[in-house]
């Protein structure tokens, strides 16, 4: 079966489209659940103290975001699965805070090493949702997956860094006209390195699209899965240029110059208006116990405006240990790299901003994007991809 599935996902665009819509999930509901308050909630952080070793830590792609799982029995679970990305730490201190158990709902966080492994789960059904980006969501349901947008998860609201482009120490390039004199289809080393058919390619080609350029995805990008490795490998000079997600862009920056040979950002991605990254859900899960879903966002809600109103030194007293354990899995306290707990203190939390209903010209760019590379055969309409039943249309 798994290698039945990961042959679908390599071959999207051969397959047509076909979904069932559901009248329930497509039209929406008024939502069934009354949040309660939390009164007098301690912000106390009880988590395992970790770090990440060696090349920045292997394990975030996996150990730190399994998260430690809720043994009640008397709680309904819910299983999602994060990216190693800044976006998924609302979603992972919020579980540190107890704050889904306090909503009646017990969250358990996958982590996948890889995104075959997570859409295996996804098809199969072992797990609820994720935190995704469209362009896989895309992907997913084109294949058949029974899978539902239920909002936004993370977008940029200030003045906060989500990619990067960055290319070696070693490097003389400085800008992205050199860069792009620079990339050679023969040679996989001089190619930009990132994870391809994602919204990061997405993002990647509109940036270069504002300087009047258009690459040979297949012979001018790499696809690279483990974004550390990628971060090693950039490092050491093995590759010309890479685009890494948040925060493992910015660790590296640190590390490198800390080493006086820092790795060169060429763009930061602040010139475009960044699509946002969502949370979906199984569709027999929406139809069928919608209120475990609702219980999920109601804490989720709630950490967010938490979060918002507390003062950045208050975030970090608060949150650096839950912070180690999120971006440093792997050994104790005392093991941690040197610099590691300072990159964290100095590190720039972003605003995590409240989910909403995506917008259909946010889905419809992207899904325009991904019929003209070719990797969906038809464009998905807008209405079998989102419901609004969480958060309107």
């Amino acid at each position: 079966m798994a290698h039945l599935l990961s042959f679908r996902l390599r071959h999207f665009n051969r397959k047509p489209f076909r979904r069932q819509d559901s009248p329930k999930i497509a039209q929406g509901r008024e939502s069934s659940y009354n949040q309660p308050s939390r009164q007098d909630r301690r912000w106390s952080v009880i988590v395992t103290r970790r770090a990440f070793l060696k090349t920045m830590g292997a394990a975030l792609l996996t150990a730190s975001l399994r998260g430690l799982p809720l043994k009640s029995q008397k709680l309904p679970t819910l299983k999602l699965s994060l990216p190693p990305m800044i976006e998924s730490f609302p979603v992972a201190f919020a579980q540190d805070q107890k704050a889904f158990e306090d909503h009646g709902v017990a969250v358990e966080l996958i982590g996948f090493a890889n995104r075959r492994d997570r859409n295996v789960s996804l098809f199969s059904g072992a797990i609820d949702g994720a935190l995704i980006d469209i362009t896989s969501v895309l992907l997913l349901i084109t294949s058949d997956a029974p899978l539902w947008i239920t909002s936004t998860a993370y977008e940029v609201i200030d003045d906060s860094r989500r990619y990067a482009l960055m290319t070696h120490p070693f490097s003389n390039i400085r800008d992205l006209d050199t860069l792009i004199q620079s990339l050679d289809g023969q040679n996989s080393q001089n190619r930009i390195w990132l994870l391809r058919q994602t919204d990061m390619e997405f993002e990647t080609d509109r940036l270069l699209a504002r300087q009047g350029v258009t690459l040979d995805a297949g012979r001018q990008y790499f696809d690279f899965e483990d974004q550390v490795l990628l971060a090693t490998l950039l490092a050491q000079g093995s590759v010309l240029a890479a685009v890494l997600p948040e925060p493992i862009g910015s660790y590296l920056e640190y590390i490198t110059r800390a080493e006086g040979l820092p790795v060169v950002p060429l763009s930061e991605y602040k010139d475009q208006k960044l699509i946002p990254s969502v949370l979906a859900f199984q569709g027999p899960l929406i139809e069928g116990d919608p209120e475990r879903i609702e219980r999920f966002y109601a804490a989720y809600r709630e950490v967010l405006s938490e979060l918002a109103s507390l003062p950045r030194e208050k975030i970090v007293e608060v949150g650096v240990e839950a912070a180690l354990q999120f971006f440093f899995p792997g050994v104790k306290r005392e093991e941690l790299p040197p610099g590691a707990e300072e990159f964290i203190r100095a590190y720039l939390i972003p605003a995590f901003p409240q989910p909403r209903a995506l917008k259909p010209e946010e889905f419809q760019q992207v899904a325009d994007w991904a019929v003209q590379k070719r990797y969906l055969s038809q464009s998905i309409p807008f209405e079998r991809a989102y419901t609004p039943l969480f958060y309107g249309s």
